[in-house]
């Protein structure tokens, strides 16, 4: 009963959402490289991560904080989506990232990735502080969250944490950490995507299925970890397939060429685009006329489908509206 009354109360179905943010690609950009933020608005991914984590040295963390306020003021979106990674919860960084960055740049943070999360706890910690914040600076909407799930703790109430506040936009896996929680020879970014002599199949299907189930039940995306291998277009290829075919929504990218196949591999087909429009206005047709099934082109149409066609639907709308295709 108690699971039944958060899912109520905290759920929210954003994939299916028309308006809902384009989130294919996600280049991670350190926020103390003003040269790297400038090129990538230029770039074609979905979003833009300004990381103030760990591509950020510890010496360069107030220098960081300060660029990132001046790209985020400076920058002129152009659709696109921007995104502060923070520093972990259990370290000395993090509040001063809240208080520094969101303070005096919130109104043009999309969201807050906040990385390493074990429990819910954590991301309501954030939570609670972007509500004093947004209320104190007066921000007109509220500011999304993406716990990454990077840890054998986290990834065990990973449930837990994607219904642990109404403001998480999406969860995220986070591979080099969590290969590492679990002392996993030769894991993390590198091997993400291929298939290993170590193990017989994938080593990562179990945590990736696992965190796209939670995600999808609270409704909200699903994202994949970084393929580490960028002169590897096939393996990356293969490796956004795979993910998609859990129900994976985007996923980072750590160099502009691996954008355009990201980006192509989550766009829904046009194929794909034509079948879900024909369900949903046979599914509307059926409405109308008060009948309670439906079959089209010589197949029963059950209610996954339509949900299923609803999702397509949006996630290809909200690309047309954007002017983007791959």
């Amino acid at each position: 009963m108690q699971m039944e009354e958060t899912v109520k109360e905290n759920c929210r179905p954003r994939i299916a959402d028309p308006q809902v943010r384009l989130c294919r690609s996600i280049i991670s950009v350190p926020a103390n490289r003003e040269k790297m933020a400038a090129k990538a608005l230029g770039l074609d991914a979905d979003v833009i991560m300004l990381d103030l984590e760990d591509s950020v040295p510890v010496e360069q963390k107030d220098e960081a904080r300060e660029r990132a306020v001046a790209v985020l003021r400076g920058a002129n979106p152009g659709g696109k989506v921007f995104s502060l990674r923070i520093n972990g919860m259990d370290t000395p960084f993090a509040y001063r990232d809240l208080i520094d960055v969101v303070e005096r740049a919130g109104e043009f943070i999309d969201t807050i990735v906040i990385p390493k999360v074990n429990e819910g706890a954590q991301v309501k910690a954030v939570d609670y502080f972007l509500t004093q914040i947004e209320l104190r600076m007066g921000f007109r909407r509220p500011i999304g969250l993406e716990p990454s799930i990077e840890t054998a703790s986290g990834m065990m109430r990973v449930e837990e944490i994607g219904f642990s506040s109404p403001r998480i936009e999406a969860l995220v896996f986070g591979v080099a950490d969590y290969s590492a929680s679990l002392t996993m020879p030769g894991g993390g970014i590198s091997g993400h995507g291929e298939r290993e002599e170590l193990y017989p199949g994938d080593r990562y299907h179990f945590p990736l299925s696992r965190m796209a189930m939670a995600a999808k039940a609270a409704g909200v995306a699903a994202i994949d970890a970084p393929y580490g291998d960028y002169k590897d277009p096939e393996g990356l290829r293969r490796s956004c397939l795979a993910s998609g075919g859990l129900g994976y929504d985007g996923k980072w990218v750590i160099h502009p060429d691996q954008i355009g196949i990201v980006n192509e591999v989550y766009t829904p087909s046009e194929e794909a685009f034509e079948r879900s429009k024909r369900i949903l206005e046979a599914y509307e047709q059926a409405r109308a006329a008060g009948v309670g099934s439906i079959a089209l082109d010589g197949k029963m149409v059950d209610g996954a489908s339509i949900r299923v066609a609803q999702v397509v639907r949006a996630r290809r709308e909200a690309i047309d509206r954007n002017g983007k295709k791959t």
